[in-house]
């Protein structure tokens, strides 16, 4: 499975030709620091004319242990996917190993924008998981945190018709931390909703264009739909 966060942006339209020529500007390879950070131009990925996914790559020092016991120092490298939809949104890895590289990572898709704007994730409040969970085909999963009463979290998943059962409506009108959906048109993947803005595309080792396909059709088809008090939205206007 594979999890993103949203950034939306102040306009839909991108250049890719540009986007290419800053991640090459912007690649690690060419990094002077000791521990090297930026884009991995070797992932550069284009789909349909209009969207594109890159890699943040960055280094960083640990050790291994020889066969004389030794702890040798070596460095290692890991990589974070950003993709640009090409319809107003951005999608990066939500499973981040702390919030500097998430700060690090957002900043990146401002640099390669060529913009000062200093974007934000959206997050799902309770309103917005509802308006997921009335789009949705199927609700395959929902997570619950009554206000009133211990426990203060209660699933609900893998029930053939869980919006009919005595559980939902019980919580129904409680906050919902999470809920997994099927997406009309797109079953063969279906997709949890977080309340603190993480989206996960469930399935193994999903290939990057089904990731990008299923990202765009979330952002255009739930996301935007959805009343998301965000800072971006609010600016409009152009780069």
């Amino acid at each position: 499975m594979a999890s993103y966060k949203i950034l939306p942006l102040r306009n839909e339209g991108i250049d890719l030709e540009k986007i290419e020529n800053r991640i090459e500007a912007m690649s690690a390879l060419e990094s002077s620091a000791d521990l090297r950070s930026g884009t991995l131009p070797r992932s550069f990925q284009t789909f349909q004319g209009e969207m594109c996914y890159v890699e943040y790559a960055e280094e960083e020092e640990t050790e291994v242990t020889t066969l004389e016991g030794e702890g040798e120092p070596i460095k290692v490298a890991d990589m974070y996917p950003i993709i640009f939809l090409g319809n107003g949104y951005v999608a990066y890895d939500a499973n981040l190993p702390n919030q500097e590289t998430e700060a690090e990572v957002v900043q990146m898709v401002s640099n390669l924008l060529d913009t000062d704007i200093a974007y934000e994730a959206v997050e799902f409040d309770k309103n917005d998981l509802e308006g997921v969970v009335d789009q949705a085909n199927k609700v395959r999963e929902a997570d619950f945190k009554p206000s009133d009463q211990k426990p203060n979290s209660v699933s609900a998943r893998y029930i053939p018709g869980l919006q009919d059962t005595e559980i939902w409506n019980q919580y129904e009108n409680d906050p919902m931390e999470k809920v997994r959906v099927d997406l009309p048109d797109h079953t063969t993947y279906n997709v949890s909703f977080y309340e603190k803005g993480k989206v996960t595309v469930h399935g193994r080792n999903i290939p990057s264009d089904v990731q990008v396909e299923v990202l765009r059709y979330i952002t255009d088809q739930v996301v935007s739909n959805l009343d998301i008090d965000s800072f971006q939205k609010k600016l409009g206007g152009e780069f």
